[in-house]
């Protein structure tokens, strides 16, 4: 006999969690997350939270990057649900700098690990948002897989908002029916769309570093891993510009960009040696014409994050190129990209430390830290050393490309002292000086034989291209 999920509404969320969980004076809730985000769900359980009735045990709430309101983070009802976010947008990060929600350090390949049976994040129940096929009637996971596959392989209990604004995605993105509890199909609110980028009003800074991306590294059959933001923006827009042919992607996160190449036939995946002809991704975010894009679309297919990220799938994909950014670097080759600083968290490592270790061997591929090299009150990202406490999402051992708008500073097989020049080299003219003057007078920083402060380091490419910047 067919199972089919039980019908509710979002008022009737913390009855059930009642009901099932009497027992219990903690539980814990894994999340739907990104575009996907059920806010419905979560306004609804923040209202019987604070109303306290019906009583219900505390809540541990573990996901990714939210969008929307997060109702239950206001202050006064950290006694009876919390966050613990791995990637955090300003709402949640705003709390967790306040003390009212935690942030769990662990790269996207490494979430099915903390919350398998016998760790500590193991959910008790999963809230998530699912599209169907009108066709068949199989449920998708739509734009958000990361985890969301073995969290409710251990959750005791599935809720899923039924959304027909989300895409119907495939691959390892159907969910079985039997394994949803509860459905709620009204009062559900749309999956949320992000501004189509502009990528033909780009600044100066953020072209000249795609320009040299794309130069030097980006070859007919690479596959790519990419971002959202202004850096990747600008890589996709030399692309889409230049004569390349028949790119891959497996990515963490599909966008715009890559939908835009995917369409030009510019990213086609026969090359690659994993998942040929289609575009592997654990999460897609974008507007609503990337969303349309994607709905029944073989040609871009979910995998779990675990997958996406996994080195062993990486390296067989190569040559690889991964595009990641940072919050700093600093001149002994560490880079950031969680915290501002110890008392500042800003988001999460995300899956850059993933890429970064795969692509430890040049044979494999290329992982580069791309960047503008001050932030917009003129402050140089790149300084001296890292701040104290914060987490590293590369090391100083890591074989990383770091790429500003004054050229590129290839770290792979680099002495410190030989790191130090060539990282000093690519920031900004405000600071170089300086800083290559402190290198030269500094006899922890070995400098190599002929050392001339007049002459391009070792792993230093100037950017020698006809952008000028603003």
């Amino acid at each position: 006999m067919t199972h089919n999920p039980k019908v509710i509404t979002t008022s009737q969320i913390a009855d059930v969690l009642s009901e099932h969980f009497s027992d219990r004076d903690q539980i814990t809730c894994y999340l739907g997350s990104n575009a996907a985000t059920p806010t419905a769900s979560i306004e609804a359980l923040t209202r019987s939270i604070e109303a306290r009735s019906p009583k219900f045990p505390f809540i541990r709430m573990v996901h990714l990057l939210l969008q929307g309101p997060v109702p239950y983070l206001k202050a006064g009802l950290q006694d009876r649900i919390m966050a613990y976010s791995l990637f955090s947008t300003k709402e949640v990060r705003e709390a967790a700098n306040e003390g009212r929600a935690f942030y769990i350090p662990c790269t996207l390949a490494n979430i099915e690990s903390i919350i398998r049976p016998g760790h500590d994040y193991t959910p008790d129940f999963v809230i998530l948002k699912v599209s169907q096929n009108p066709l068949t009637g199989e449920y998708s996971l739509g734009l958000s897989a990361e985890a969301l596959h073995a969290a409710i392989n251990h959750a005791r209990l599935v809720i899923a908002e039924l959304d027909p604004s989300m895409p119907f995605t495939q691959g390892h993105s159907i969910v079985d029916a039997s394994t949803i509890d509860y459905l709620i199909t009204e009062g559900v609110k749309p999956v949320y769309e992000l501004r189509a980028p502009d990528f033909d009003n780009l600044s100066a800074a953020e072209r000249r570093i795609g320009e040299q991306i794309a130069q030097h590294f980006i070859s007919d059959g690479a596959t790519l891993q990419v971002g959202i933001g202004k850096i990747p923006d600008a890589v996709v827009a030399v692309i889409r510009d230049g004569n390349f042919h028949d790119l891959g992607v497996q990515t963490e996160l599909y966008g715009d960009g890559l939908m835009t190449l995917q369409k030009l036939d510019i990213i086609t995946n026969r090359r690659k040696r994993n998942n040929i002809g289609y575009s592997a991704t654990s999460l897609i975010m974008g507007s609503r014409e990337l969303y349309d894009f994607v709905h029944m679309r073989t040609g871009v297919q979910m995998r779990p994050c675990a997958y996406t990220n996994k080195a062993s799938v990486i390296q067989a994909n190569a040559p690889f190129v991964a595009i990641n950014t940072a919050m700093g670097a600093d001149l002994f080759g560490n880079i950031w990209a969680d915290y501002v600083d110890a008392r500042r968290y800003y988001s999460g490592v995300g899956g850059q430390p993933d890429f970064v270790r795969a692509l430890q061997d040049p044979a494999c591929g290329t992982a580069i830290i791309a960047m503008k090299s001050i932030t917009r009150d003129g402050s140089s990202k790149i300084v001296p050393a890292h701040p104290a406490g914060v987490s590293l999402t590369a090391s100083s051992y890591d074989s990383v490309v770091l790429v500003t708008e004054f050229g590129i500073a290839d770290l792979r097989g680099l002495a410190a002292g030989e790191k130090a020049l060539a990282i000093a080299s690519v920031c900004h003219p405000s600071y170089r000086e300086e800083y290559l003057k402190s290198i030269a007078e500094n006899e922890l920083f070995t400098k190599p034989r002929h050392f001339s402060l007049q002459s391009v380091p070792k792993g230093v490419t100037p950017y020698e291209g006809s952008i000028v910047l603003e």
